[in-house]
């Protein structure tokens, strides 16, 4: 999606008026924000060391926690991946995926389902990109806790998100929930 045609389905209202401001100041703003973020992020990793993605990741999985709590339960893994779409929107935009030989989404096995995940428009690697950081680091790991928090929340399971391939254009994940409650 071009800058214009974002410019074009923007809702002035949703801007307070006491802001005041444009459309262009909010983007420059943004920019500002994903470089404070970017800071912080590699600050954190700096003093906590390899705690910060631990640290990270439950305060990710708290929110999708919060957030899974507004929608709809289920047990079935693609309909609550396809809610969670909904809900994280644009910004964080994720498809299921298979490789060509494989005939489902899904993979089930040893009381466990999987399901590999692909990234391809996320904010936060934008912020990272933006602001020369690698990927996997605890940014990445808000994201990876957010994702589990939700459906966890969403389909009453324990899940975990696993890194299988991070890159420029798009991240690739894999998402095992364990069936048999929390």
């Amino acid at each position: 999606m071009e800058i214009e045609d974002i410019r074009g389905n923007f809702k002035p209202e949703l801007i307070p008026k006491e802001t005041g401001g444009d459309f262009d100041d909010y983007e420059e703003a943004l920019h500002v924000l994903m470089k404070f973020i970017g800071s912080m992020s590699s600050a954190l990793e700096q003093v906590s060391g390899r705690g910060a993605n631990a640290i990270v990741y439950q305060a990710g999985k708290r929110m999708g926690h919060e957030a899974g709590k507004l929608m709809e339960k289920t047990d079935d893994v693609e309909k609550a991946l396809w809610e969670m779409g909904d809900v994280l929107g644009k910004e964080f935009y994720f498809e299921m995926w298979k490789p060509s030989d494989q005939d489902e989404y899904t993979i089930e096995g040893n009381g466990e389902t999987s399901v590999k995940l692909l990234f391809s428009d996320c904010v936060v690697r934008q912020a990272l990109r933006r602001t020369g950081l690698p990927q996997k680091g605890p940014l990445c790991y808000l994201l990876y806790g957010y994702m589990v928090g939700a459906v966890e929340e969403v389909m009453n399971i324990k899940g975990k998100l696993d890194i299988d391939h991070v890159g420029p254009n798009a991240c690739l994940k894999t998402l095992t929930i364990k069936w048999g409650g929390k």
